[in-house]
């Protein structure tokens, strides 16, 4: 499998064709992220400015009953032969799902509309061009670089054996990735965005589902609803590329689940970025009922909604949904103004897979939020931090390496890491700090696992806590 490259930063025209454009590279690149134009052999066979044509081989896969290529599949063609010859005119931008990149830094492409005229039958290898004019090509430009979506319509013509066959008329969406993310002045979220969510959660519940080991099998039966065939497929696909990452999301859930029932008295269980997290149906007996507050976007939580009510026989579960952004949202503010939540009882935080993925800033800022809200000696947070030589490329391990650059690949890259995360949590309000890597716990040599971490923070006494505190 080809190692997508990281784009560099450039406006050189050779550069940018050779490492992001290049027709074998994104032959290859395409081939990965859409499976179905390697099994009908579909290749791009020339790029240039505004330019781009491909080539549809005339096989068994491709065609119907007459020998004839399918229109679908000429459709398809159309698709990405347009999006490519788009694509060259943002020179040095990756595209998402397709180049290694970040939110930061690429293009979020996308096929908006489509109409498709078909000519003649296709009775050979079918040729697909796409020609952008120079005016329109460099409005494109103009729109993109200056920070604006690019909404704009392009033509593809396809022959075979010298005739005609069709011509689309292909309408795209361009747009910077990082523009698709709510913010706080527009807390808004694109569809684009939210898939991606709905995708992150339902590749989550898909490999918990899929834990190898029977004492290690996590709530396989609800976690199999939650991930559907999206999610499985999404977890299969992961594994070929980052294997390791089903261990660890095995690993952090038992833990969890470990540190939940070690809290004597437990009453609340906070879930931040709750997803699609099966726990409440799973755990609420063994913890002896406590409420559940689970925060996300309300778009999440939407679907969270639509997973649980296709649930049988689910447990009755006291649970307290909250939604909101709770990066740009006060955690201590949110949860003090709920009306059933009670900073006085014991409660666990659990703070899971988001750390990595934000800032230094960020993430003070909801551990600070936390600790204010954890006021009896038994309350606790859970948190997974990687360490900072991960995220600044200092570990010269090349199994590491390759973890890193999979996870690129899937447009996941950290962007915080800490070597002795007791000390940050210390500093921002908690006792005591406990952390144990994946490795350890484990018992795993491998060198991806010792740089995963666990930390479990014990809140500060404030004052006099009050006997059994408010109970739902």
């Amino acid at each position: 499998m080809i190692r997508p490259l990281k784009i560099p930063k450039t406006t050189d025209c050779e550069t940018d064709y050779n490492q992001r454009v290049h027709p074998e590279l994104m032959t290859q690149l395409l081939h990965q992220a859409i499976p179905v134009l390697q099994s009908v052999q579909w290749r791009v066979t020339s790029v240039g400015e505004g330019v781009c044509t491909s080539e549809l081989p005339l096989t068994q896969a491709s065609t119907n009953q007459h020998g004839t290529h399918q229109a679908a599949l000429i459709s398809l063609s159309a698709d990405y032969t347009g999006g490519l010859a788009l694509a060259t005119l943002l020179t040095g931008v990756p595209l998402a799902g397709i180049h290694r990149c970040s939110d930061d830094d690429s293009v979020s492409l996308w096929l908006a509309s489509m109409e498709v005229k078909y000519r003649n039958p296709s009775t050979g290898n079918l040729k697909a061009s796409c020609h952008i004019p120079r005016e329109m090509a460099e409005t494109i430009r103009q729109r993109y670089f200056s920070g604006n979506r690019v909404l704009v319509t392009l033509p593809v013509i396809f022959t075979s054996n010298g005739e005609l066959v069709a011509e689309a008329q292909m309408k795209y969406c361009a747009q910077p990735s990082i523009q698709l993310k709510p913010t706080k002045e527009n807390p808004r979220i694109s569809p684009l965005f939210k898939q991606k969510l709905k995708a992150s959660a339902r590749m989550t519940a898909g490999l918990r589902a899929a834990a190898e080991k029977p004492t290690t099998r996590i709530d396989a039966a609800y976690e199999r609803t939650a991930a559907g065939p999206h999610g499985e497929l999404l977890a299969h696909r992961l594994n070929t590329v980052l294997p390791q990452l089903k261990h660890m999301v095995t690993a952090r859930t038992e833990h969890i689940d470990q540190t939940l029932m070690t809290v004597p008295g437990l009453q609340q269980v906070v879930l931040l970025g709750v997803g699609l997290d099966m726990r409440p149906f799973r755990l609420s007996r063994k913890l002896s009922d406590p409420t559940f507050f689970e925060l996300d976007l309300p778009e999440m939580l939407e679907e969270r909604s639509r997973v649980i009510s296709e649930m049988e026989d689910r447990p009755t579960v006291h649970r307290r949904m909250i939604a909101a952004d709770f990066k740009q949202k006060d955690v201590s503010v949110l949860l003090r103004e709920h009306p059933d939540f009670d900073p006085r009882v014991p409660t666990v935080v659990i703070y899971e897979g988001c750390s990595m993925y934000f800032t230094e800033e960020e993430n003070r800022v909801i551990m600070h939020a936390v600790a204010k809200c954890l006021q009896h000696p038994d309350s606790r947070l859970w948190c997974d931090v990687v360490t900072k030589d991960v995220v600044e490329g200092r570990t010269n391990q090349p199994e590491i390496e390759r973890f890193l650059e999979g996870m690129d690949e899937l447009g996941k890259r950290f962007l915080f890491g800490d070597n002795c995360p007791d000390a940050l949590l210390r500093q921002c309000g908690f006792a005591t700090a406990e952390t144990l890597t994946v490795g350890d716990h484990l018992h795993s040599n491998d060198p991806v696992m010792a740089t995963y971490q666990f930390v479990v923070a014990a809140a500060r006494r404030v004052g006099t806590v009050m006997s059994g505190g408010k109970r739902r």
